[in-house]
């Protein structure tokens, strides 16, 4: 199999990912606007329940998919006999996560008001066993789902703009929502046959379950300190809360997962190092990566801090205003996720340190359950956004202690001396700005195109190495492409 470019993969999985995010960049503060926040709140909550059977159908079948189909990628037999083991078990779970949604539906008086969207929403569950997107990562082709991605996102931009028009459309906006999210895979699985053969199988084999078991384990305690937030403060404090919360969340999260989409890229690429015993190409890509991320996310994580409350009020409105306290916290929480990321994804589980995963996130879930039943009633949505900064920064220093054991990490100390000084400049320069410019508009792009200017210029005036790397590889792919 020709061997792809990581680069282009990771532009291509950077714009996927980017226009997976315009969704919710055009159509969440509409929705926000015209469904007013306890509508979102019950939308969020019932996300959040759904969340937690989405995890018992996906299993940790994607990650150890990944890992172990790397290995036969260029023999299509066996890469397809494995696909359809790991495809056969992922059907087989996903019925399972059916009749246990449906028993929860009919038995937990709590969940009656949201029966409605919970059942609309967990047509994703479905859905994303279809999409097998594990094949498409093995096999590096991030082109084709990233074409598919961006006519389904313009087509739900035309259907809310055409069919939500008040708080009663909630049930609709969970329909749009769903094709966003999730209408790919279907595309995705009729495709699938490019690269295997799927076919169900009655009886997988059994040697598959105990690593997906374990990674299963570790994908329970990462939801459960992903939308236990959410689901507690649903419980104790109501739709209202969720609201505000889930605001900042949508934020938060737009910024990390632009931040992790180079990373899922590059985890294939890991397996394969390893599963062909180069360890001069993967500690190398282990190394840039951990360089680029640290140029690019302090300076985001700085800049999300700073300006939270503009960020909300353009958003969501000024209604709104509240949730800006908590992605002020949550954007401490945003490095921390994105090593974590790159130290459990990209290295542990490549290298089978499954358990090791496993124990960390438990650690930091069963911490941020506790804090969250304690804190919840005095401080709510901020109270939920401190303990996800504890959970992320939790399994980040566990993570990174054994990662650092699998290979030698090297980060570039002029780069990180750099990205500091240039965040603490973009620090300076929000400052200034929100004094002296009232308009949230305004300050934002104030803020960000100034910010951008001075902390290139600070890069480049000081020749930052790993900046002047990545302005060669530039200059050498336009001459090739010239």
């Amino acid at each position: 199999m020709e061997k792809k470019s990581i680069k282009k993969n990771a532009t291509l999985n950077i714009i996927k990912t980017v226009f997976s995010l315009v969704f919710p960049l055009i159509t969440y503060p509409y929705a926000l606007r015209v469904l007013q926040i306890e509508k979102i709140g019950k939308f969020e909550f019932s996300a959040s329940i759904v969340s937690y059977f989405s995890l018992i159908a996906a299993l940790g079948i994607s990650a150890y998919a990944v890992r172990e189909g790397s290995k036969y990628r260029n023999d299509r037999k066996k890469c397809s006999e494995f696909a359809s083991e790991i495809f056969s078990i992922n059907f087989y779970s996903t019925i399972l996560a059916y009749i246990l949604l449906i028993l929860c539906l009919i038995f937990v008086g709590k969940f009656r008001p949201y029966i409605p969207v919970i059942l609309i929403l967990s047509s994703e569950i479905l859905l994303a066993t279809l999409g097998v997107n594990w094949i498409y990562t093995i096999f590096e082709d991030f082109s084709y789902i990233t074409k598919i991605t961006l006519i389904l996102q313009v087509i739900a931009v035309i259907l809310l703009f055409v069919f939500v028009h008040n708080s009663n459309d909630l049930y609709v906006y969970s329909v749009i929502t769903v094709i966003s999210s999730s209408g790919a895979s279907i595309f995705m699985f009729l495709r699938s046959h490019k690269y295997v053969d799927l076919h169900l199988v009655a009886r997988p084999d059994t040697k598959h379950l105990k690593p997906i078991l374990i990674v299963f384990s570790i994908t329970i305690a990462t939801t459960i300190y992903i939308s236990s937030d959410t689901t507690i403060l649903g419980w104790i404090a109501g739709d209202y809360s969720v609201g505000l919360y889930s605001t900042s969340v949508k934020i938060y999260k737009i910024v990390k997962q632009v931040l992790s989409a180079a990373v899922a890229v590059v985890i294939p690429r890991f397996a394969f190092y390893i599963g062909t015993k180069d360890d001069k190409g993967l500690e190398k890509l282990g190394n840039d990566l951990m360089n680029y991320m640290i140029l690019g996310c302090v300076p985001c994580m700085v800049g999300l801090f700073f300006l939270a409350k503009p960020i909300v009020e353009v958003f969501a409105g000024t209604s709104y205003s509240e949730a800006h306290i908590s992605l002020s916290l949550l954007s401490i929480a945003l490095i921390f996720a994105v090593f974590a990321n790159i130290f459990c994804n990209g290295v542990l589980i490549s290298f089978k340190k499954e358990k090791i995963v496993m124990i960390a996130t438990i650690i930091s879930a069963v911490g941020n359950i506790v804090l969250n039943f304690i804190l919840i009633p005095y401080f709510k949505e901020n109270a939920a956004a401190f303990t996800t900064v504890l959970a992320e920064a939790c399994i980040c220093f566990i993570s990174f202690a054994y990662a650092r054991r699998c290979f030698k990490i090297r980060c570039n100390i002029k780069n990180v001396y750099l990205t500091v000084l240039g965040s603490v400049v973009i620090g300076i320069i929000c400052g200034i700005v929100k004094r002296y410019c009232m308009n949230n508009i305004l300050q934002l792009v104030l803020c960000v195109t100034i910010s951008v200017l001075f902390y290139a210029a600070v890069q480049i005036v000081f020749k930052n190495p790993i900046v002047f790397e990545i302005l060669r590889s530039l200059q050498e792919k336009s001459r090739k492409d010239f």
